[in-house]
């Protein structure tokens, strides 16, 4: 893993592609943000170890981009390439240059990294451990196994302490834990989330029957019930891209949402966003058979039931990316 980089994003979407590009890279061991304050107001969370990655504005949160700023240490191959230790002897240093990774704006996620293991350590994973502030009273951690030198933590919760450390592991046992770093999540962005009447939305845990084709991601499934008495399910890739599906009742299958009028990016209003969101893979629906499901042209249009797809004016895509956590209460 490397160093901590000064990195700026800048992020353009249009309908049908979306470019990332790094205009600014320079080696630095502290990045301070572009803003000392958040968006709505509070003052953001500085420390030697902190690191953030600088966003358009605009742009819906991406845990997929901000993974894509880290080189990737697979284990496996640190052991082939580095000799091993000739002491059979769990790993004798505890993990160093600890570095909290923050995308601005984005108050759900943030990526721990840290430097790859010394020379004369043998280290097959990490245990990398976690806690919030009320966790940290009852001295309760959460612990999760990485075979890597980074691991990112979702979900979590607007202006909020976090505490994170990391222990070292080989066939012979456990190293020595790492120092712990502390990180206070940003702000809530007030201007992101349509609040809708009658109380908050909630996303419940249940396995809907969707066809596995129309979708890029392959993870957890939730659903929750819109404004307009339908059903709108997700698969996740990670919390802040999935696939969107709607459904008329929770027994019945669930069925993709082909798009007029562009290539869904307002479909993010189905997750209770009020921007329109990052939208792929476009090509998709052009390579899959014409399919039964839902459409519209434009926000705020109830949606028609009929045939999608390949030959139709409405395609669907793979995945979305609206800056709406899931699963989450909001």
């Amino acid at each position: 893993t490397q160093q901590p980089t000064t990195i700026m994003a800048t992020t353009t979407t249009t309908t049908t592609t979306t470019t990332s590009t790094t205009t600014e890279i320079s080696s630095t061991s502290y990045n301070s943000p572009s803003s000392e304050y958040d968006l709505s107001g509070k003052k953001r969370f500085s420390a030697p170890y902190v690191n953030y990655i600088r966003k358009d504005p605009g742009a819906p949160c991406s845990l997929t981009e901000a993974l894509e700023y880290l080189q990737v240490d697979i284990l496996e191959d640190l052991i082939k390439n580095d000799s091993l230790a000739a002491n059979q002897v769990p790993p004798k240093h505890k993990p160093h240059n600890l570095t909290v990774v923050a995308m601005e704006g984005c108050h759900s996620f943030i990526i721990l990294d840290w430097a790859r293991p010394l020379k004369d350590d043998m280290v097959s994973g990490y245990m990398v451990y976690s806690a919030s502030y009320d966790d940290i009273l009852n001295n309760k951690w959460s612990s999760r196994l990485s075979s890597g030198t980074h691991l990112p933590f979702e979900n979590l919760k607007p202006n909020s302490r976090y505490y994170f450390k990391v222990q070292a592991k080989n066939v012979f046992g456990l190293g020595p834990i790492s120092e712990t770093l502390s990180y206070v999540t940003e702000s809530d962005d007030p201007l992101l989330i349509e609040r809708p009447p009658g109380g908050e939305p909630i996303w419940v845990p249940f396995k809907f029957k969707y066809n596995s084709a129309h979708s890029s991601c392959k993870g957890s499934q939730y659903v929750k019930r819109t404004w307009y008495r339908k059903f709108v399910g997700v698969v996740l890739c990670n919390s802040l891209r999935y696939k969107i599906f709607m459904g008329n009742a929770l027994r019945e299958p669930f069925y993709s949402i082909g798009d007029t009028f562009g290539q869904g990016e307002d479909h993010c209003q189905f997750v209770d966003s009020y921007r329109d969101g990052r939208t792929g893979p476009t090509y998709l629906s052009h390579n899959l058979p014409t399919a039964h499901g839902f459409y519209r042209a434009y926000r705020q249009e109830p949606v028609t039931f009929g045939v999608i797809g390949r030959r139709t004016r409405h395609p669907f895509v793979g995945w979305y990316e609206c800056g709406v956590p899931i699963p989450g209460k909001w």
